[in-house]
């Protein structure tokens, strides 16, 4: 059983308003006719438990969520042999790290690389 909440009726965004993507997408994101919960990671912390529910949810490892070669990385060194715990760390102390915002409705969830994405995850919530 996961700890995060999943309501059909509203969108949970979760991006880094360091993105210049993941505030393009927040547009895009309250237009979907649903209530939508925006998580800004730069502002509001998210537990270790819920990222591992949610890279479970998108099906990639937690190292795929996050861009290690955004600028802000440049002091987290070489991320080949990251374990789990390495990128939790990491996550809670760079979350500018997270380029690709997360979009979760419901048992849905993706990681939102073009704004093709969103668009079709849209659709997908309304059928």
């Amino acid at each position: 059983m996961g700890v995060l909440a999943k309501d059909n009726r509203q969108l949970l965004y979760i991006y880094s308003s360091k993105s210049v993507f993941g505030k393009e997408m927040l547009a895009y994101a309250n237009s979907i006719d649903k209530r939508i919960q925006a998580i800004d990671i730069c502002e509001e912390s998210i537990s270790q438990t819920v990222w591992l529910e949610i890279a479970e949810m998108v099906g990639v490892t937690l190292g795929e969520l996050f861009s290690p070669e955004h600028p802000d990385a440049k002091n987290v060194g070489d991320v080949s042999d990251f374990i789990v715990e390495d990128w939790l760390k990491i996550i809670e102390h760079t979350p500018s790290l997270l380029q690709h915002p997360i979009a979760i409705n419901c048992n849905k969830a993706v990681s939102i690389k073009q704004k093709s994405d969103m668009m079709i995850f849209s659709e997908e919530l309304n059928n």
